[in-house]
């Protein structure tokens, strides 16, 4: 049987993980066990660190995911003796957005994101250093391709904390704005003031 019942082998994996992420500037989100005791699947999820902004390079991720493995296959205190599924992968774009650093990570993407009852389409521009999250909101397009246009009187930009968000998720999108460095770096708070 693998030894992933216990703690210490959680916490072996997770210490392994995050050194072998760290040499491949990557960060560690998540370890997630499911599957029959008799054969496991091991999730280990990861991502950039929170400031840097775009995907994960898929040929770095593979590149972890080859080391971990070989650290698994040779240690049998991380994993146990038996065999196990291990995969590394990024959240990919149905991840919830739950924590601040989700949030962060995800600064210049289009979310779709709910907050004190009212749904939202906007884009994250920045999080401010109390968690605030600054919104531009974009109406998008109807189903043939023509730009909407917001209600009259409604706000273009937006400040919600992040703890009063219910639900947020990034949005496959293939046409970012031209200008969207411009609009992060505008809305970006200065470390001066």
């Amino acid at each position: 049987m693998s030894d992933l019942d216990g703690q210490s082998a959680h916490t072996a994996l997770r210490d392994a993980a995050v050194r072998i992420l760290a040499a491949h500037d990557l960060v560690l989100e998540e370890i997630v066990v499911t599957g029959p005791r008799s054969m496991p699947e091991v999730r280990v999820i990861v991502d950039r660190p929170e400031d840097q902004l775009g995907s994960a390079d898929l040929d770095v991720v593979a590149t972890a995911s080859r080391e971990l493995s070989a650290l698994v296959d040779e240690d049998d205190d991380l994993l146990g003796p038996d065999p196990v599924v291990l995969e590394v992968t990024t959240p990919g774009v149905d991840r919830q957005l739950t924590q601040p650093r989700h949030f962060r990570r995800a600064r210049g993407r289009l979310l779709s994101l709910s907050a004190d009852g009212t749904d939202y389409r906007a884009r994250l521009l920045a999080v401010t250093e109390d968690d605030v999250l600054v919104l531009r909101q974009e109406p998008g397009r109807d189903d043939r391709g023509r730009p909407l246009k917001m209600p009259p009187g409604t706000s273009e930009r937006l400040e919600i904390p992040a703890a009063e968000v219910t639900s947020a998720q990034v949005q496959v999108e293939f046409d970012p704005p031209a200008d969207l460095a411009q609009l992060i770096a505008d809305a970006t708070p200065s470390k001066e003031s």
